[in-house]
């Protein structure tokens, strides 16, 4: 079905969300974010390893979270963060498979929820 989108369709359809996306492949690179709006990402991120993005004290959480979206245990997690200025955040990861089920990485999805 997609492969009647133009790649620039789906762009502006990903960019056009309320919501930030970013996809983490099976390799644990960053390769895809939509124009953010709530975590300003700067192009450099994409093919970045994942741990490259965050603070050092978040990579262990973020290895048991891939661990279990690879080995299946789970498919999702959702944190709500409150930031400073008073903002909420809702911050969901999927696990992304294929149709045989393989994992083939994270999706991210922000979006404010005040």
């Amino acid at each position: 079905m997609l492969e009647n989108l133009p790649v620039y369709a789906i762009e502006a359809m990903l960019d056009s969300l309320p919501i930030d996306l970013t996809f983490m492949d099976a390799d644990d690179k960053i390769v895809f974010f939509n124009r953010c709006r709530i975590f300003k990402r700067p192009p450099e991120c994409l093919g970045r390893d994942v741990r490259g993005c965050h603070q050092p004290d978040s990579h262990a959480a973020i290895d048991r979270l891939v661990a279990d979206f690879r080995s299946g245990a789970r498919d999702n997690e959702e944190h709500i963060v409150k930031k400073a200025d008073g903002r909420q955040l809702r911050v969901r990861y999927l696990a992304a498979r294929d149709p045989s089920g393989q994992y083939q990485g994270l999706v991210e999805m922000v979006e404010e929820i005040n």
